[in-house]
């Protein structure tokens, strides 16, 4: 599979690693069952991966990714783009949400803050799985020629988190 890759430094010891995954055709067919009409269309799948977990991580680090996912969003215009909130514990002033919700949350607010940035054609499918207290947060972002299939990336990251839960 494709990638990407950046690394988002703090300067404190700690880094993020963001990778733009690229989904090839047979993985659109076989996987997300795009129809055959659509396998053109581009789908990157996000993954961060933080370098050192029980270490804190400057939140400065998050802008600079979140503006490095906009203008690659903006960049790679025919491509629409999916986000699975990971499980991993994360140590918060937050105690009373998980940690996924808490990565969700933050990664909506700073997409938001790019959202300017980015034309209207742009849209936001959240799926949103499981009871309280045990739910998977995924999102993927679109552009209105992605459409007739974002319902099948949604169901696929659906059924991509019932083995977490």
């Amino acid at each position: 599979m494709e990638s990407i890759e950046h690394i988002f430094s703090d300067g404190e010891g700690n880094h993020l690693l963001v990778a733009l995954c690229f989904c090839d055709d047979d993985y659109k067919r076989h996987s997300l069952h795009i129809p055959e009409e659509y396998i053109d269309t581009r789908i990157i799948d996000i993954d961060i991966t933080k370098a050192y977990v029980d270490r804190p991580i400057n939140p400065v680090v998050f802008f600079k990714m979140s503006a490095w996912l906009s203008s690659q969003f903006e960049e790679l215009n025919d491509s629409g783009f999916t986000y699975i909130c990971s499980f991993d514990d994360l140590t918060t002033r937050h105690d009373c949400i998980s940690p996924q919700e808490y990565r969700w949350n933050l990664f909506n607010k700073l997409y938001e803050r790019q959202l300017g940035a980015i034309d209207s054609t742009v849209h936001i499918q959240d799926v949103i799985v499981g009871s309280d207290g045990f739910q998977s947060f995924a999102r993927a972002f679109y552009r209105d020629c992605h459409a007739p299939v974002i319902h099948l990336i949604a169901s696929y990251l659906r059924e991509k988190q019932h083995p977490y839960m």
